[in-house]
């Protein structure tokens, strides 16, 4: 199975040379179907429960070879407590590679009658499969792009994927300049590459093919879920070295830091938004209000009742979100110009006629959860100013005593699917999100729930 789609993918049409450059984040390989639900669950790398269906003859329906015979399997509730009582099923014995192929393709849990016939079917959800065959990623090298003294490592957690690829750009609006293939490591899922042409500071994408449910097999062009810099409306990653002067301003590792609290509850916490504390401050030189280096000006207007807070007894600054979010465009946002009274249609419609370019969100909708927030920044193209910037806000903080803490919302990510602000999702399909009985993702919050009881997604919230 896993040679003949790698053959099918090399065949691709040529248009495909330029997935790096294309206009469209992803395109199918080859399409499949698939039914529309994913009902029944894998509890480990054997085991499967469909839940709400009777015991009786089942089959599991591979992308190729034939069906595979399941056999009752003794009910096991400790391992998925939150998953149905159903028929409980287990593989024949397999080898280990054979159990991996299977989630690189789209298997479908076939029910039939004494007499072979079909009486329903379903997709199979397959997260716990997959942390129960790639354990050992979870204590894998670290992840993301890695600057060192023999070059630049790329790491990418793909386990379900045919091929990954890594697309290097000269900066974050130049065309492709390279394309090189990742090694696969069977063990953990990683995929793995060490280039001495990509320092920091060069831009990247990676190309996943992977077999999306109900789609087929897709190219992704993803950025990388653990980019530390991105260029400007987070189209590119690129390798960041944090250490480096490049990414540090000066005095950052000597600057003095305020002391831990003796307690948690000695915190005394004000809630603080980047882009609110200074927009509006005359105080501020225009170019900086809005942004981080709002911060950086000791004797503007917001700095100095920061400092009175602090001596009344403020400990720490919490600011909303400053990580890589998705609704506030990185160039070119807009602010709503309104009339009429503050409670009034007329404000209501031209916030509204606005709202997808609009400079102020919340920020609650998380793209890549590691890098800051590129429209806060004087220079969102470029991966060093937010970085520095960012860190020069901290510093302004630090120096007139108060700690600072970050809004991260771990809890979910903007988009899920094939959608185009979907990261996670389109690396990995099935796997980082919550699902419901049915195979949804669940939004019992504003955006696509994680699943943070997953390994992966566990440790991406703990790197």
């Amino acid at each position: 199975m896993f040679r003949a789609l790698m053959l099918l993918a090399l065949a691709a049409p040529a248009a495909a040379a330029g997935d790096c450059d294309a206009p469209a984040p992803w395109h199918v390989l080859k399409a499949a179907s698939a039914p529309a639900e994913a009902r029944a669950v894998w509890l480990d790398a054997r085991t499967l429960r469909w839940p709400g269906v009777a015991e009786g003859r089942f089959l599991l329906q591979r992308d190729a070879g034939p069906p595979l015979a399941l056999s009752p399997a003794p009910p096991r509730p400790a391992l998925a407590p939150w998953v149905a009582a159903g028929a409980e099923l287990q593989l024949p014995p397999l080898p280990a590679a054979t159990l991996r192929d299977l989630h690189r393709g789209t298997p479908v849990l076939v029910q039939t009658d004494a007499q072979g016939r079909e009486q329903a079917r379903t997709r199979l959800q397959h997260a716990l499969a997959l942390d129960d065959l790639y354990a050992a990623a979870e204590t894998a090298p670290p992840l993301g792009a890695s600057v060192g003294r023999d070059g630049t490592t790329f790491r990418l957690w793909a386990p379900t994927a045919h091929r990954v690829q890594l697309c290097l750009y000269a900066d974050d609006a130049a065309p492709s300049s390279a394309r090189h293939a990742l090694k696969r490591d069977d063990a953990t899922g990683v995929w793995t590459l060490r280039r001495r042409d990509a320092p920091a500071g060069r831009f990247y994408t990676y190309l996943v093919d992977v077999p999306v449910p109900g789609v087929g097999l897709v190219r992704n062009r993803v950025t990388d879920p653990y980019s530390a810099a991105l260029g400007a409306d987070s189209r590119r990653s690129a390798v960041a070295d944090l250490d480096a002067p490049r990414f540090t301003p000066p005095g950052w590792a000597a600057a003095p830091r305020p002391p831990a609290a003796a307690s948690p509850t000695d915190a005394v916490i004000y809630e603080l938004h980047v882009r609110d504390f200074s927009r509006d401050d005359a105080t501020v030189p225009p170019a900086d209000r809005g942004r981080y280096l709002g911060f950086t000006h000791p004797q503007s207007a917001g700095m100095r009742h920061l400092r009175a807070l602090a001596e009344a007894g403020l400990t720490d600054i919490h600011l909303l979100p400053v990580f890589d979010f998705a609704t506030v465009p990185e160039r070119g946002c807009v602010t709503p110009q309104t009339s009429g009274a503050p409670d009034g249609r007329e404000q209501q419609a031209a916030v509204r006629a606005v709202a997808d370019r609009d400079c102020f969100n919340w920020g609650y909708d998380p793209f890549h959860f590691n890098a800051p927030e590129g429209s806060y920044a004087s220079d969102a193209a470029d991966p060093a100013a937010r970085i520095i910037e960012f860190r020069r806000l901290v510093m302004a903080l630090h120096a007139a005593g108060l700690r600072v803490g970050m809004d991260v919302v771990y809890n979910h990510t903007t988009a899920s699917g094939q959608h185009a602000r979907s990261v996670l999702d389109r690396i990995v399909p099935g796997y980082y999100h919550r699902l419901d009985a049915a195979g949804t993702v669940e939004r019992s919050t504003c955006c696509d729930n994680t699943a943070t009881e997953h390994r992966m997604m566990a440790r991406l919230m703990i790197d």
